[in-house]
Order: structure tokens, then C-alpha cells, then sequence
């Protein structure tokens, strides 16, 4: 051994760059044999490394290979009564099977390419950002989701599916208990963008995406404006604002001119929630029994509070008692809004009342007419928004339904809904 490294070191000696020819002049015949046979040696030696090498590694992909396919199968086997709905390659990182049950609901397996082995959604998520991780989720879900719903999502007893998509994931909620009934389907998705420093794969980062927003309001929703006239009123106006954030609504205030004076703070709560103020004249006079001097000085006198207190000025006008006539029309620069849907909580002064009243007639494109005055109105209130929700509509102000249904609030027109 030692002689074959004597001879290297001349070989490799010698034919170096710069190298001595007189040196390769000098060298033996007989050594220059014993080299190239060395040399010969060591090719062969090589090729049959490499060859073991390119073998090992084919043998090495296939029982991978067949690794990963015992997985499927005994997925495949396990979820015998269950559908293949998808089956897809995330990244080239995960093996990724989707089934649906009898029950309609969704199951996720993933199988790891790199050794075959299944794994869950926790081995996705880098362990020391676990907690950040559903911090992010219950964020999101209170983003998107009334109270009613999130609250239960969050806190309460189910089972939480998932699918992974190529720039998000989803989950999928089951067998939570939530009252009033949900019929849709529950789910999430959560852009990789809001997930990514928490995530152990790869995955795709789009570079502009939105999160589902509660407020985000459709155009194929069935969709209705809540209004409530006569106020300002301190505890209820506030109780209905907490309400409606509750549950991801909307609802427009006409409020009457001397109340909002008296309460400047809550006309900008109002404001601030992005709720919507309309007029409901200066001090409740019924406006179609004015002159038009009369008709001017009311308008006057509202706006200036308004304008006082928000620095906008009033477009909208809920004549009180619904009373309009063309001088009132022609003389005053507001849409004027009445309704089709009167739930008389004025009269009845009952809950049950209110509540029976909007659920029993209520549709696509109403304007409904409350008051918050009562504490009837307020408890009927909080019954019937997460029953609207329930049953597919959208609840908003006047101004917001009408965007939504293609119109436009003019001037010196009147509207009662948006059918």
C-alpha cells in the first residue's frame, strides 16, 4: 500500500502544472506500468462506486416509493365508505387525500413525500408558534363570523377538519352547537400570508389577498336596511351599536335635531361604529304641514348641529310620520326614506311583537322601521339579528342596501325599499 501512494504522489506529482519534464524523462518503464495499472485500478474502482451508488439511490426512491403507496392504500381501506373527493401534491412536500363522509363532512390525510410517513396539521405548524398560530385562527374567525357563531367556534366542543390549498389553508367546522341553527357549511380560509411565520413547509405567498371580513357584504346576498328614528337615547342607542358590531350589521339612525345636541358623543359613536345618521327633522314637527320658509329653517337648524358635531352634512331625510309632499320635495335637498316594513314596536311596546313582526314578512330589499326609544325594541333586537343571519340576510343601512342593489339615493326622490 504504501508503494501504490509512493507512486500517486509521483504521478500526480509530476503531471501537475509548471511540472518538471526532466523528472518524466527519468522515470522507469516498469514504474510507469506499475502507475497506469494503479490508475486502471482506481477507474474501475470508481465506476463500481458509482454504479452501487446509482443503484443504492434506485432502490432507496423505490422502496420510498412503495412506502408511500402501502400509505395510501391503507388510507384508501380505512376510509372504505367514504368519497375520494381530492387528491393533489402540495409543494412537492405533502401528499395530500381529501374525502367526504356519508355526513357531507370534510377528512384530510397527509402523507410526508420525503419518508412516507403520516402526518397532521400539528406537524405543520412549527411548534414553538403553536399558540400564535391559534391566536391567528380565533382572530380570523372573530373577524368574519357574528358572535353568536365565533364565540362557539372558539370556545366550544367540536371537530375541525382542513384542507390545504396552494396559497391557503381552510378548516371546516363540525358538530358545534350553535343557537339559532346554522344550515351552511362553516369554514375558514386562512391565507398563507397571515400564517406564514408559523408554517414548517413550503408553501405559496400571493402577493395581494383579503381576509374574510363579516362587513365585506354581497351582491347576491338577500340583503335589508334597519332604521331607527327618534333617537339619540343614551343606553338603547348604545346597547343597538354593541348589537350590531355583535353581529357584523349596519343600521342607519334618523335622529331628531334637539336630541342630537344633547348628546354630541353619541352621535359621533354612532358615526364611528360606520353606522348611518339621517335627519328626522329639527324637533319632530310633521314637515308636510310647513311652509317653505318653515321647511328651510327646520333643515337649517339640523344640519348646523350636525355639521357642529361631525363636520358633514345630512343627505338623507325620514320624514316624521312618513309625511312627504312635493313642496317638501322640491324645497329640501335630501333623499327622502321611508319604509314597507312598520314593526310598530312604538304601539305594541313587546318584544315578541317586533320580533314576529320582521320575521314573518321580511324580504330582499326592506327598509324596516324601529325606534330606539323601548327596551322592547332592544331585546327584540337581539333575538332577531343572528335569526336574519341564520336565514341568509344581510342586515345594513339604507344607503348600503341601495349600493348593493345597482341605485343610487337622489335628491327630492322618495324610496321605501329596494325591491
Amino acid at each position: 500500500m504504501e508503494r501504490i501512494n509512493y507512486y500517486l504522489y509521483k504521478i500526480f506529482g509530476i503531471l501537475k502544472v509548471g511540472g518538471n519534464m526532466k523528472k518524466v524523462l527519468n522515470f522507469k518503464k516498469e514504474n510507469l506500468k506499475i502507475c497506469l495499472t494503479v490508475i486502471s485500478v482506481l477507474l474501475m474502482l470508481m465506476g463500481f462506486g458509482f454504479y452501487y451508488y446509482q443503484n443504492n439511490s434506485v432502490n432507496q426512491a423505490k422502496e420510498l416509493e412503495r412506502k408511500r403507496a402501502e400509505k395510501i392504500a391503507e388510507i384508501l381501506q380505512k376510509e372504505i365508505n367514504s368519497s375520494l373527493i381530492e387528491q393533489t401534491e402540495i409543494q412537492n412536500t405533502i401528499i395530500q387525500m381529501v374525502f367526504q363522509t356519508k355526513d357531507q363532512e370534510r377528512k384530510t390525510y397527509l402523507i410526508r413525500m420525503q419518508d412516507g410517513e403520516e402526518v397532521g396539521l400539528k406537524e405543520l405548524i412549527k411548534e414553538e408558534h403553536m399558540e400564535n398560530f391559534k391566536k391567528k385562527v380565533r382572530e380570523l374567525i372573530n373577524l368574519k363570523y357574528p358572535k353568536f357563531i365565533a364565540d362557539v367556534l372558539n370556545y366550544g366542543n367540536g371537530t375541525v377538519s382542513y384542507q390545504l390549498k396552494e396559497n391557503e389553508l381552510i378548516l371546516y367546522f363540525y358538530q358545534f352547537i350553535i343557537n339559532p341553527k346554522l344550515e351552511e357549511e362553516i369554514n375558514l380560509h386562512v391565507n398563507y400570508n397571515e400564517i406564514k411565520d408559523y408554517i414548517s413547509v413550503p408553501v405559496k405567498l400571493d402577493d395581494e389577498y383579503e381576509v374574510e371580513n363579516g362587513y365585506h357584504y354581497q351582491k347576491d346576498k338577500k340583503t335589508i336596511a334597519l332604521t331607527f328614528d327618534d333617537g339619540p337615547n343614551g343606553k338603547r342607542t348604545r346597547k343597538l351599536l354593541e348589537l350590531l358590531s355583535q353581529n357584523k350589521m349596519h343600521a342607519t339612525f334618523f335622529m331628531v335635531g334637539n336630541r342630537m345636541a344633547a348628546s354630541p358623543d353619541l352621535v359621533k359613536e354612532v358615526l364611528q361604529s360606520e353606522n348611518e345618521i339621517g335627519s328626522h327633522s329639527y324637533n319632530h314637527k310633521n314637515l308636510s304641514r310647513l311652509q317653505v320658509e318653515e321647511l328651510k329653517k327646520d333643515a337649517e337648524n339640523i344640519n348646523h348641529i350636525y355639521e357642529s358635531i361631525t363636520g358633514q352634512n345630512l343627505h338623507l331625510l325620514r320624514p316624521p310620520y312618513g309625511s312627504v309632499n312635493n313642496r317638501m320635495k322640491e324645497n329640501l335637498n335630501y333623499a327622502f326614506v321611508n319604509w314597507n316594513l312598520d314593526t310598530e314596536d312604538w304601539r305594541y311596546r313587546d318584544s315578541n311583537h317586533v320580533y314576529n313582526a320582521v320575521l314573518n314578512k321580511v324580504g330582499d330589499g326592506d327598509i324596516i322601521l324601529m325606534h330606539d326609544l323601548y327596551d322592547s325594541t332592544v331585546e327584540a333586537v337581539e333575538k332577531l339579528l343572528p335569526e336574519l343571519y341564520v336565514r341568509g340576510f344581510q342586515v345594513v343601512s339604507v344607503t348600503e342596501l341601495a349600493t348593493l342593489k345597482g341605485k343610487t339615493l337622489e335628491l327630492h326622490n322618495t324610496y321605501h325599499s329596494f325591491k
